[in-house]
C-alpha cells in the first residue's frame, strides 16, 4: 500500500498522483482515460478506460467428446454459469455428438439469460445476453418466496381435501426456484469480481451476499416442499387422509417461513427474533408432541414431519440472516431493539 498526499491545483481542485509502477503495468500514457467509481464503503475504484468499456468479459472453454458424461457436463455448465462467465464454449476435436448439443440446449432453457449464439460441427458458443442490473437479486428472492410458499400451501390444501391433483407438477415448480437461485449466486460472484456492478443493481456487495444466503435457504425449503408432496401423495394413497394435527403444524410452519423472509426484507430484527423463538417452540412442542402421542407412525408421515422440521430450521436461518444483515456495516438504517 502506498500513501500519497492530496494536492490542490487551480486553487480548488484536489489532485493525487497514480503509482507509476501500476500506471506502467496498465500501459497508461498522457491523456488516457480512467474511470473513478465511488464504493459503498467510502473507497474509490479506479479503472482503465470508461466504466462501460472497462467491463471484464470472461469466457471458459469445456472440451467434450463422445465419452463425455452428460450429468457431469451439466454440472460443469451450471458451475460456469454461477461463476459469472459471459461465454461458455463447448469444443471437440471431432464432430460434437448430438447428445452434447441436447445438453447445451437444455441448459440454456433452464438458466436465465443464456442463449446459444453460435453452433458448428466442433463448437457450441453459449453467451449471456442479460444486462447485469436487469433483474435485482432482492426481487428474485421475493419471487422465490412466493413460488415456494405456493408449493407448500398446495401440499397443505391437498392434505386437507384428500386429493393429489396439484402435486403432480411439483418438480417443475422446484426447478424454477432452482434457476432463480443460480441467477442470484451468479450475480453475487459477478459483484465480487466487478464492484462497479453495485451502481447498476443498486445493491452493495454486502446486500447481494445476504440475498444469496437467503436464496440458498429458500432453495432448500423448495426441495423439502417436493419431499412433502411426494410423501403426502403416498400417505393419501395408503390412508386416504392425513391427521388434522399434522396439517395444523404445516400451516404454522408455512406462516413461519413467510414471516422469516418478510423480516429479512424489512430488516426487522425484533420480528426476526420472534420468528426464531416461535420456530424453536414449534419444533419442540408441536412436532415432538405429535411423535410422543402417536406410537405408530408410518414412514410417509415420519418423512413429512422431518421435512417440516427442516423447513422450520431453514426459517430460523433466514431470520438470523435478517438480524445479521441489519447489523452489517453496509446497512444505513438504525436498528431499534
Amino acid at each position: 500500500m502506498e500513501l500519497r498526499r492530496i494536492q490542490i491545483t487551480g486553487g480548488s481542485s484536489f489532485m493525487v498522483t497514480l503509482p507509476k509502477d501500476w500506471a506502467d503495468s496498465m500501459g497508461l500514457k498522457k491523456n488516457d482515460t480512467v474511470s473513478l467509481t465511488p464504493q459503498s464503503d467510502g473507497s474509490l475504484s479506479i479503472r482503465v478506460g470508461n466504466s462501460e468499456s472497462s467491463e471484464k468479459r470472461s469466457a471458459i472453454t469445456i472440451e467434450v467428446d463422445a465419452s463425455t458424461d452428460t450429468e457431469f457436463l451439466y454440472r460443469k455448465l451450471i458451475g460456469a454459469y454461477i461463476a459469472g462467465h459471459d461465454s461458455i464454449i463447448l469444443t471437440s476435436k471431432e464432430d460434437i455428438p448430438g447428445f452434447i448439443a441436447e445438453v447445451a440446449s437444455s441448459f440454456t432453457q433452464t438458466s436465465i439469460g443464456l442463449e446459444i449464439m453460435d453452433e458448428s460441427e466442433r463448437s457450441i458458443v453459449i453467451k449471456d445476453l442479460m444486462y447485469p442490473g436487469e433483474i435485482k437479486p432482492s426481487k428474485s428472492v421475493e419471487r422465490m418466496k412466493v413460488l415456494t410458499r405456493n408449493m407448500i400451501n398446495d401440499v397443505i390444501t391437498s392434505a386437507e381435501k384428500g386429493t393429489v391433483g396439484t402435486l403432480t407438477s411439483m418438480n417443475d415448480r422446484d426447478r424454477e426456484v432452482d434457476r432463480i437461485n443460480w441467477l442470484i449466486s451468479r450475480q453475487m460472484n459477478m459483484h465480487m469480481t466487478d464492484l462497479t456492478l453495485s451502481s447498476k443493481t443498486e445493491m452493495t456487495l454486502c446486500e447481494i451476499t445476504s440475498c444469496n444466503l437467503v436464496s440458498r435457504c429458500i432453495e432448500r425449503i423448495g426441495d423439502h416442499a417436493v419431499i412433502l408432496s411426494k410423501h403426502a401423495i403416498k400417505a393419501l394413497e395408503e390412508d386416504s387422509e392425513i391427521d388434522s394435527s399434522i396439517i395444523a403444524i404445516g400451516k404454522e410452519i408455512l406462516q413461519l417461513f413467510i414471516s422469516s423472509v418478510d423480516t429479512w426484507n424489512k430488516k426487522d430484527i425484533v420480528a426476526a427474533n420472534e420468528c426464531i423463538v416461535k420456530a424453536n417452540n414449534l419444533i419442540e412442542d408441536s412436532i415432538k408432541t405429535y411423535r410422543r402421542t402417536k406410537k405408530d407412525i408410518d414412514s410417509a408421515i415420519d418423512v413429512i414431519l422431518a421435512s417440516m422440521r427442516r423447513i422450520a430450521e431453514y426459517s430460523i436461518d433466514i431470520a438470523e440472516i435478517a438480524i445479521n444483515s441489519s447489523m452489517n456495516i453496509c446497512s444505513t438504517k438504525q436498528s431499534k431493539v
